[in-house]
């Protein structure tokens, strides 16, 4: 009980923290429809993905949104996104070189503003409602959470005004072992820190995030589209990637 009362203390005090990044607060300002009508791809790292893809969208000039350890990979890819994810403390930790070299926009959760200062970041404040779960559309304010950072790159390209949203990689299909996540989870087995614990997502909360989702963009006139090779993510249309070039 003491420990699920200090953590929503933290969580608060860490909201409260994020609000006052008034550096980053003008900078989401500024991405409001800033890509009104475009389409974009967002990007997980999971099994289906492949590098072949990433390549193609890079030579293309898609507007991409990709995340977490994948940005170990970038320069071997070679692939390099519009925008850059990262909202769980593990993550930041493994990448933390990375992400303070890494060209171009990066967006990190505010829990971690002050432990993890980080030259040119835009730091996101974050609330964590289950039911329901809420869908943002003013990121100044807040992004909410549903338990995997793709639902947040979905709110940012929905708020940044792109028409299409395709998923690539997002499989909602974990490996784990005693509930906790195996390599198997990662299209790269790179991607996977043996020396670090993460538990099992939390699948139920993942495809309650989705279908909010897809109801708040379908009010909004965006379509979301599941273009990853496999996986068991229904909840959006699927289409065949190589199709849409």
């Amino acid at each position: 009980m003491i420990a699920k009362i200090w953590h929503k203390i933290w969580n608060a005090l860490n909201y409260i923290w994020g609000w006052l990044q008034w550096g980053s607060r003008y900078r989401l300002r500024r991405l409001k429809n800033v890509h009104k009508g475009k389409r974009c791809f967002v990007i997980g790292n999971g099994p289906s993905l492949c590098n072949a893809d990433l390549i193609r969208l890079n030579k293309c000039g898609e507007y991409t949104l990709a995340c977490n350890s994948l940005i170990k990979l970038f320069n071997e890819i070679p692939f390099y996104p519009t925008y850059y994810f990262a909202q769980d403390n593990k993550i930041i930790l493994d990448n933390i070189n990375e992400i303070k070299e890494l060209k171009g926009e990066r967006f990190i959760k505010a829990h971690y503003a002050k432990r993890y200062h980080i030259k040119g970041v835009t730091y996101y404040s974050m609330l964590f409602p289950k039911r329901p779960i809420g869908f943002s559309t003013e990121l100044s304010r807040v992004v909410y959470s549903g338990q995997t950072v793709t639902y947040s790159m979905i709110q940012f390209a929905a708020y940044m005004g792109f028409s299409e949203i395709y998923l690539i990689g997002v499989d909602c299909n974990y490996s784990t072992n005693n509930d906790v996540i195996t390599a198997d989870s990662y299209f790269d087995k790179r991607l996977f820190n043996a020396a670090r614990t993460y538990a099992a997502p939390e699948v139920d909360t993942n495809l309650l995030a989705y279908k909010r989702a897809k109801e708040v963009c379908e009010l909004m006139g965006v379509k979301i589209y599941n273009a990853s090779r496999g996986g068991k993510l229904d909840i959006f249309p699927r289409v065949d990637f190589d199709k849409l070039f």
